[in-house]
């Protein structure tokens, strides 16, 4: 038996990846971005398994009728139609393989951020050296307090990093309840969200979207953190009122930001965060890297595998967990291992 995986959506750097670590029993069928809505439908309508990017239209969901697992290739799975989704009984995945790229990147945000690194190096493309350097707007990530808004993988691995590469002191807020193993592992302390925008020197957004983090951080929320104090979003950009961190930047109430996510993307080339000297905006590229690409690629592979075998996937979303009335031969399971 050969079952039919239908990739939709895909980003150009998984095809050719994906496509050459099919496992023997696996046909994979590829639906780039821009297909024909129809045909997408006519492809899931006997798909056993769909990848899928972003932007897929809620109709080719509801086409698939015969698909077992759905394996979501992004982290933040706000734009899937999980209404449908449960209501179908499928299980759907999201991928939870970024968090070490994102975290990184988190970092590398504050430090140039806090470093001052794209005024430094404007200053040397002037022909600068060292002139009108003001010692006292550079600051070290050492010893200072960060606050994590979030702390699934992404904040977990941001405040392992800063810690205990760092010296940093941790705190965080989750709306979700954080088992006390998983904080004291990092050695994070929880705290309201007041509390935390107040004494962080360093605020990293790293919590998805959803109804109780829509808008999370705005007006008031800015108000309380420190003149010196650096916000960092890497997160999703609805999480962040996008107006009233400019108006905070622009009139010198925070240090500094930097942003990965933005409200409305791509980021418009007139946006004043871009021409502020205190931002360091990158497009949405925090989880990207050729090790992530593996990462993910394995991640689908392993899924599949335990659906095969009656299991349930990593990183289920729905409110349906395991796919029903999946049996595989005994070959088949050891083939979609390998990667």
């Amino acid at each position: 038996m050969t079952y039919k995986v239908l990739f939709l959506n895909p980003l150009k750097d998984y095809i050719e990846r994906l496509v050459e670590s099919t496992p023997e029993g696996f046909s994979v069928t590829v639906m780039p971005a821009g297909a024909d809505v129809a045909d997408m439908c006519r492809e899931a309508a006997d798909a056993d398994f769909l990848i899928s990017g972003i932007d897929v239209p809620e109709e080719v969901f509801r086409a698939a009728k015969n698909v077992k697992f759905i394996q979501y290739m992004s982290s933040g799975y706000g734009q899937l139609p999980l209404g449908v989704l449960n209501e179908l009984g499928v299980p759907v995945a999201q991928m939870k393989t970024h968090s070490i790229s994102v975290a990184e990147h988190a970092l590398t945000l504050m430090l140039t951020v806090m470093r001052r690194i794209p005024a430094s190096t404007q200053l040397m493309r002037d022909g600068k050296w060292r002139q009108d350097l003001d010692e006292m707007s550079y600051s070290e990530l050492y010893g200072k307090t960060v606050g994590i808004v979030g702390l699934g993988n992404i904040g977990r691995w941001v405040g392992k990093v800063v810690h205990h590469g760092f010296g940093a002191n941790v705190v965080f807020h989750d709306n979700a309840e954080i088992p006390l193993t998983v904080s004291e592992l990092i050695a994070a302390r929880p705290v309201p969200l007041e509390e935390l925008m107040a004494v962080s020197d360093i605020v990293c957004l790293s919590v998805p979207l959803n109804a109780e983090s829509d808008k999370m951080i705005g007006r008031d929320e800015l108000a309380l953190m420190k003149r010196s104090g650096v916000l960092v979003n890497v997160g999703r950009g609805e999480v962040l009122d996008e107006g009233a961190l400019i108006e905070c930047l622009r009139e010198g109430r925070i240090a500094g930001a930097g942003l990965d996510v933005y409200a409305s993307e791509p980021l418009a080339t007139t946006s004043e965060l871009l021409n502020m000297e205190q931002v360091v905006c990158t497009p949405h590229m925090a989880g990207v890297g050729w090790e992530n690409v593996e990462r993910r690629i394995a991640t689908v592979w392993q899924n599949f595998d335990s659906v095969l075998r009656g299991g349930i996937p990593g990183g289920v979303v729905t409110t349906t967990k395991r796919a029903a009335n999946m049996h595989a031969p005994l070959q088949l399971v050891a083939e979609a291992t390998r990667v």
